[in-house]
């Protein structure tokens, strides 16, 4: 009873084939599959690649010049209807204002006047004089004002000048200048190639070259000393 037939060794052989059969067909077409996936895959890729350099191609290829605008390294800032303030040394005080002021780096201290007004007091309970220029440079620590092209100055007692350059000394409150200078006043009319004003802005003094039209009564230490 325990003996093997030769139907029931057939039989196990297929049953071993019928299963063994759909495992081994599905892997293979499993692995059909997953080629062509990948060769699907490879020729996307290679045609987005080919695209993106066609792409960039065609953006240089058409692309106008651009101008690159590089930082101007000896200008920090500018300032438009900049306003300063300050004291001098007797406490008086006198205001700065102009169209426009440009910081520059080589030059921290200093800014670059378009159009600057200086208002100051000459002493206590005086009117405010007024000295403008086209253009001028002003010293925000040392607090001088270097004035150039139209240059004019009106002071409250009466006294109206006109020049190409001036240099303030704000603190101080005196003015020089290397260049003509012409003022009129209660001394009369006088020019010179040089010039002073000290002691509070009321003394005069002319230099090289002074022509004078002296009106009588004139205060000698007003004019100072004409050289």
């Amino acid at each position: 009873m325990n003996s093997t037939t030769k139907s029931d060794t057939d039989h196990s052989a297929g049953e071993a084939l019928g299963l063994w059969e759909p495992k081994r067909t599905l892997t293979l077409e499993s692995a059909r599959k997953h080629s062509l996936f990948i060769k699907m895959m490879r020729r996307v890729l290679i045609g987005l690649c080919l695209f993106l350099s066609i792409f960039l191609v065609y953006e240089f290829a058409t692309q106008g010049t651009v101008t690159f605008i590089e930082d101007n390294p000896t200008e920090a800032v500018k300032m438009i209807n900049p306003r300063y303030s300050g004291r001098t040394n007797d406490g008086l005080p006198f205001y700065l204002k102009a169209d426009l002021a440009t910081r520059k780096m080589t030059e921290r201290d200093v800014v670059s006047l378009i159009k600057p007004v200086l208002e100051f007091t000459r002493e206590k309970g005086a009117e405010v004089s007024i000295l403008y220029a086209e253009t001028g440079t002003f010293n925000d620590i040392e607090k001088i004002l270097n004035l150039k092209s139209g240059v004019s100055l009106k002071t409250d007692d009466g006294y109206e000048c006109t020049t190409t350059h001036a240099r303030i000394f704000n603190k101080e409150k005196r003015i020089e200048g290397k260049e003509y200078i012409e003022c009129n006043g209660n001394f009369g009319e006088v020019t010179g190639n040089a010039f002073e004003i000290n002691n509070n802005y009321s003394q005069f003094v002319f230099k090289n070259g002074v022509t004078a039209a002296i009106e009588q009564d004139s205060a000698i230490n007003t004019i100072g000393e004409g050289r």
